[in-house]
Parts: structure tokens; sequence; C-alpha cells
């Protein structure tokens, strides 16, 4: 169902976990070396791990929504 309120939390999941995939990318193709390298990289997946919880949060919510709406 268009305009649904689960589509719109199922659309943001998937953005987040969008960049979530984008963070872990371009860290990947880094050439940077040393520790403050792998601090920013530690950095970036711990940002990245939590969009990807937020996602599933959101993931969960349209999932409740849609068992009310039945």
């Amino acid at each position: 169902m268009s305009g649904h309120p689960a589509d719109g939390l199922r659309s943001h999941a998937a953005a987040l976990r969008e960049r979530a995939d984008r963070l872990r990318g371009a860290c990947d193709v880094l050439e940077w070396k040393g520790p403050q390298a792998d601090a920013f990289r530690a950095r970036v997946e711990e940002l990245a791990r939590r969009c990807a919880t937020a996602a599933d949060g959101l993931s969960r919510s349209a999932a409740r929504l849609d068992g009310r709406s039945g």
C-alpha cells in the first residue's frame, strides 16, 4: 500500500543500510595506513553498525505496523 506508514519506515531502513554499506566501501578503498587510519576505520565501522542497527529497528517497527493493519 502506497503511503502506509510502514512503507516509509521500510524506505528509511533501506536508506540507512545503503549508507552503512557506502561508509564501509569508502573505507575499504582508502590506502591510508597507521594508527590514525585504524582509529578512523574503527569509528566509521561503529557508525555503519549504528546505521544498520537503526535500520533493523525501523524494519521491525514496519513489520509490527503491518501486523496491526491486518
